[in-house]
């Protein structure tokens, strides 16, 4: 299974897009934090019994800001790591973090503990600055940025998160750039899909996306073959026609976010203030609300009846409960800003993917076609 710990409300940014809810002073205790780790490995064996697979389990932490619980990062994990070996499941770890603590020491820590890292800077300063901020008004980039020479390179065992935002959407290519020059390998495209977008930041957003194609190609051409999650993902979905079920996310079935007080919910993007009694599924403590439990992971999905006609719709991201709820309201309904977003991805990986593919372009044959090329 794949469970967060959501160690803090608390964060030293205050970035205007945040989605994690209100920062204060709740942190998690050691006492949640052990058993969360409990109740993931409890949950991970039963499942694995069940369907006869080798018991395998991903730890994410997240906040608010992880880094600044790094003592109960440490003692959690470390925890977990036991168990695993000792329970014999196979474990993944990841944090996600703002980059704002991360110094030598502690990379060097999670990359010898094996952790993947989620890197929240929006690439360069301009588009950085514009809305991730310090709680006085500052720029955080300056702090931040210095961080990713430790993530240099193919094997950098994480990746750079953009959130692209009508704010912010008109550096979003420049910032593509500005981090391939720094030799970032692995970028993700994040949406703010929870706020209204006007026709200009659209037509800006549909720009950005065609000139990152073009990175992405020349990229390849290059010789430093760059990973972009929405180039990547749409392509590999194309060559084997659409989503399998295992692509999709598990929302409250196999994924569940723990939040600071031990509350469970069926993702991190909905953990929040944690006072969403519509969503919260259980407690540590207590287990699973098990019939609220069933009716969401019965819900989850797409029932937007006009989908089924589109001639997109199994490359669509349309699934995604947390980003339908983010913007209907409901786990099972899609916004049209989903269905634009996912059909100019779309076309913008295509367009790159056919160039690359007329090309003949041995790197991008091997990685996506296992081919060496010529």
């Amino acid at each position: 299974m794949d469970f967060t710990l959501c160690l803090t409300h608390d964060c030293n940014l205050r970035c205007a897009y945040c989605y994690a809810g209100r920062k204060r002073a709740g942190r998690m205790s050691w006492e949640t934090a052990k058993r969360a780790v409990d109740f993931c490995l409890e949950h991970t064996l039963n499942r694995a019994a069940l369907t006869g697979r080798a018991p395998e389990a991903q730890l994410g932490y997240f906040g608010g800001e992880p880094l600044l619980e790094w003592a109960l990062l440490q003692r959690s994990a470390e925890y977990a790591i036991a168990e695993c070996a000792r329970l014999g499941v196979k474990l993944r770890k990841t944090v996600t973090t703002n980059l704002t603590l991360l110094d030598a020491a502690k990379a060097a820590w999670l990359r010898e503990h094996g952790f993947y890292l989620g890197l929240s800077l929006d690439g360069n300063a301009a588009m950085h600055d514009t809305l991730r901020r310090f709680a006085d008004g500052r720029g955080s980039h300056a702090v931040c940025a210095p961080a990713l020479e430790f993530f240099r390179g193919p094997d950098a065992g994480g990746e750079v998160i953009l959130v692209l935002d009508p704010r912010n959407i008109m550096h979003t290519a420049d910032s593509v750039a500005w981090l391939m020059a720094r030799d970032i390998r692995s970028i993700s495209l994040n949406p703010n899909f929870y706020i209204p977008w006007p026709e200009p930041a659209l037509e800006r957003w549909r720009a950005a996306y065609e000139r990152i194609g073009d990175l992405y190609a020349d990229a390849y051409r290059n010789g430093v073959p760059v990973r972009i999650n929405m180039f990547d993902g749409k392509i590999r979905v194309r060559l084997k026609e659409g989503y399998a079920a295992c692509d999709k996310c598990g929302f409250g079935e196999n994924e569940i976010a723990v939040a600071p007080g031990g509350n469970l919910y069926p993702c991190e993007r909905i953990v929040g203030d944690d006072d969403n009694a519509k969503l919260c599924i259980g407690n540590v403590f207590d287990g699973f609300d098990k019939e609220k439990r069933a009716r969401i992971v019965a819900c989850r999905g797409n029932a937007v009846g006009e989908c089924a006609e589109c001639a997109v719709r199994d490359r669509c991201m349309n699934w995604c409960s947390c980003i339908n709820y983010a913007t209907t309201g409901a786990i099972n309904q899609v916004a049209g800003i989903v269905c634009f977003h996912e059909r100019m991805a779309i076309e913008a990986a295509d367009r790159a993917a056919a160039v690359l593919f007329a090309e003949k372009n041995p790197a991008f044959l091997a990685k996506f076609y296992g081919e060496a090329g010529g």
